[in-house]
């Protein structure tokens, strides 16, 4: 019999796996020698009866004058990941996007945006 992933590592793994299409990640932390662009990953979790909530953070980074390339991996990371349905061995899923900040860094040179997504995820048996 396999064991069923735990929620939270089951979500990172997925999220790991669609992001990385479109930008290099990290969880939690960057590597300290890092090439631009990258992101930073979080997934907090949250409370609710019905089904598993969890924040999902996209921390991207960029360095140059321009913000062309840095907006277009959070249009992209939107559109991949806004209203996606995901049905899996054990689990289902749906993300919604929620919210895009700019961070201003002290490094002027730096270029930060934070997107937000909320992610509800069911963890059912096989066979319901």
């Amino acid at each position: 019999m396999n064991e069923v992933k735990r929620p939270r590592l089951f979500m990172r793994e997925e999220i790991k796996e669609q992001v990385d299409n479109v930008i290099h990640n990290y969880f939690l932390t960057s590597y300290h020698k890092a090439k631009y662009p990258y992101a930073v990953i979080d997934i907090k979790e949250l409370d609710d009866e019905v089904y598993i909530p969890y924040a999902l953070e996209i921390e991207i980074w960029d360095q140059g004058d321009d913000t062309t390339e840095i907006e277009k991996i959070c249009d992209d990371l939107k559109s991949l990941l806004n209203k996606k349905k995901e049905i899996k061995v054990n689990y289902a899923y749906v993300i919604f996007f929620s919210n895009c900040l700019t961070i201003l860094d002290d490094d002027k040179t730096i270029k930060r945006r934070l997107l937000t997504f909320e992610i509800h995820l069911y963890k059912f048996k096989e066979g319901e």
